[in-house]
């Protein structure tokens, strides 16, 4: 008997020391790992806590065990902690969570926390949680939002400035082209007013004096007449004389000379006049001029360019034009609007000239190369000039990028793409205005300018 007491006595006492053992093994093993790891009975309690979990909290061992939630953070943390385990307990599935926690320093972290239920051989319930720091990491990942959310503004404003720097540099080489035609058109426009002033006094001193010639011609051969009257018999030499220079020849051919002279001296004074009226130099300003006489000024200095060629026959010229009081704008610079699209509708008929077809006004059958001129006033305060052709008409593709800067259909060296957006310009900025191009292709081409009568400054000031 007293040995099976004996017996029992160090059973107990053995199983004892086994117990301790184990629970001395099991937390120096936990203690090896690097997470925050604890155990928590059904009562929210600690109960058993690695080292890594106590460093974390900053609390020690002995402060923790048999402590819930709410002895060591605020409520609101707490409650969050509370309601998470309480799940775990309830419905025995594993949880897994992102939460936040003060510590005892009074730093936040964030914290992922997986939880276990386990339940030991008499049916004892017990949380078990593994802690994962996730505060460098989510700092981490901030600042690498922070720096994509910087680097795309950075982009963004790269892509602005990039494109800004685009516009400015188009506006830039826009404005430097226009200035340089602007200024190839004023050295123009002043070397041809200088020609037609140099042209025109020796011009006038001829055609001044063409008159008075002739009839002085005419009065010597009233003397010669006299002359043969009243002395039928010449001497030999005068005779002779009168043979070799044909006399009667020389008085019925120089009054025909004469009026040859006189006609191309006119010729000479009409170019002159549109030279002067198409340069404009000493028109700067805006003044009240006629339309139909810059269109007829401009028109005669390209003249030569509407007669027939060995590739096309003449470019006939249809004037139809309205009733129109003066006008009040840029005259030299409306010139320079005629003198584009005149000469951009004669190369259209001349590409037309490989095909050897034009459009006829009603657009049925071929002939011959045309263009028209029509102006009306629209509305008391609105003109239009219209010029068209009966070319082989432009594509839509190209015809919305005509009045572009640089833009032209035309081969090298033939054309810049300038003219067409400088009309646009004087029209619509310098005339407040609009210039409209309508054509399809087989059907011709037709430019329309609208400009108003009188500016609108001049209205507000009335």
């Amino acid at each position: 008997m007293n040995d099976w007491k004996s017996l029992n006595d160090f059973s107990d006492k053995q199983y004892t020391q086994q117990q301790n053992f184990s629970l001395a093994f099991l937390l120096r093993m936990i203690n090896g790992i690097s997470d925050p790891i604890f155990l928590k009975n059904d009562q929210h309690q600690w109960i058993l806590l690695n080292d890594a979990f106590c460093n974390f909290i900053g609390y020690s061992r002995e402060e923790l065990i048999g402590k819930s939630d709410y002895d060591v953070f605020s409520k609101a943390e707490a409650d969050v902690f509370w309601e998470k385990d309480e799940v775990v307990f309830t419905t025995g599935v594993t949880h897994e969570n992102e939460e936040l926690f003060t510590d005892s320093d009074g730093a936040t972290h964030c914290i992922l926390t997986k939880k276990y239920l386990f339940k030991d051989d008499l049916g004892n319930r017990f949380l078990v949680g593994i802690i994962r720091d996730l505060t460098q990491q989510k700092q981490v990942e901030a600042a690498l939002r922070r720096s994509n959310a910087v680097l795309k503004q950075a982009e963004a404003d790269l892509r602005q400035q990039t494109q800004e720097l685009e516009t400015a540099l188009s506006k830039l080489q826009n404005t430097q082209s226009q200035l340089i035609q602007s200024e190839k058109m004023s050295s123009l426009g002043q070397l041809v007013a200088g020609v037609a002033h140099e042209i025109n006094n020796p011009v006038s001193f001829i055609y001044g004096n063409i008159s008075p010639a002739d009839e002085y011609t005419k009065s010597l051969f009233s003397l010669l007449e006299l002359y043969q009257k009243h002395y039928p018999q010449p001497v030999k030499a005068i005779h002779e004389f009168t043979n070799l220079i044909e006399l009667d020849f020389l008085r019925s051919d120089l009054p025909k000379l004469f009026q040859s002279m006189m006609m191309g001296a006119e010729r000479i004074r009409e170019i002159v006049l549109s030279l002067r009226t198409f340069s404009r130099v000493d028109e700067a300003e805006m003044k009240r001029v006629d339309i139909h006489e810059g269109i007829d000024s401009t028109m005669m200095i390209i003249q030569s360019r509407f007669k027939a060629t060995d590739q096309r026959p003449k470019i006939e010229v249809i004037k139809e034009y309205g009733n129109l009081p003066l006008v009040e704008c840029y005259a030299g610079q409306l010139n320079q609007v005629f003198m584009n699209i005149l000469v951009n509708a004669i190369d259209a008929l001349e590409d037309s000239m490989v095909t050897s077809r034009w459009t006829t006004k009603k657009r049925l059958k071929t002939d011959n190369p045309r263009i028209y001129i029509r102006t009306q006033l629209l509305t008391p305060n609105q003109i239009t000039i219209r010029i068209a052709d009966n070319g082989l008409g432009i594509p839509e593709d190209a015809k919305k990028q005509l009045f572009n800067p640089f833009f032209t259909t035309k081969p090298v060296g033939k054309g810049t793409g300038m003219g067409l957006a400088i009309s646009h310009q004087i029209v619509t900025e310098r005339h407040g205005g609009s210039l409209e191009c309508i054509s399809q292709p087989g059907v011709g081409t037709e430019f329309i300018i609208r400009i108003p009568l009188i500016q609108q400054r001049q209205i507000s000031n009335a």
